[in-house]
């Protein structure tokens, strides 16, 4: 199931089916149990269609393992990172294939430590997931915590203590992952941002 950078596929054909995604959250979620993890996840996802059923099926299979996910809604997966990191989070989930073309997708889950897990810890996982992917029940509807992105952008700005002021940005963030974010930083930083 995983690659070199997470579970890519085509969203809604296996192994970015439903159910798969559903066996990811509770493999996950079993892992964090069973490792007496703080029993949080943060989800962020880029801005493709099927981004929000799958982070929903994620935080179903989270559910039912008892660990609660909290969802950052379009964010960058350096801002799930972050989060995971520096929140009290035992991982982060990224829903994104990146430059994949648009009907792909792709679940990446990265450690408290901000980076992806270990290959020897998704093999695990992924032992889990195949064993537990016809595990039904219904996912909730995720609301999204606008506290999370505000968040990284603190300490995204933080990072530029002078701010941009006096600058006149052009965004063109491609209807990407930072789409929201960049423009929200600039101006907050003192740029006239168009």
């Amino acid at each position: 199931l995983f690659g070199t950078d997470g579970i890519r596929g085509v969203a809604g054909e296996f192994p970015l089916d439903r159910k798969t995604a559903r066996a990811v959250g509770f493999a996950l979620g079993q892992w964090i149990r069973a490792s007496n993890l703080e029993p949080r996840v943060v989800i962020g996802m880029d801005t493709r269609e099927s981004g929000l059923w799958l982070a929903s099926e994620v935080a179903g299979g989270l559910t039912a393992q008892k660990i609660r996910p909290d969802f950052a809604g379009v964010t960058t997966t350096p801002g799930v990172a972050y989060l995971a990191k520096t929140g009290p989070y035992a991982a982060g989930v990224m829903i994104s294939a990146s430059h994949n073309p648009y009907q792909d997708n792709g679940i990446k889950l990265i450690g408290h430590n901000g980076y992806k897990l270990p290959d020897e810890q998704e093999e695990l996982l992924e032992t889990i997931i195949l064993a537990s992917v016809s595990e039904g029940g219904v996912s909730p509807s995720i609301p999204i915590d606008p506290g999370l992105d505000s968040s990284y952008v603190d300490h995204l700005a933080a990072t530029l203590p002078t701010g941009l002021r006096g600058l006149s940005i052009v965004a063109d963030c491609a209807n990407g992952s930072a789409s929201v974010l960049a423009p929200e930083l600039f101006q907050r930083l003192g740029a006239r941002v168009h």
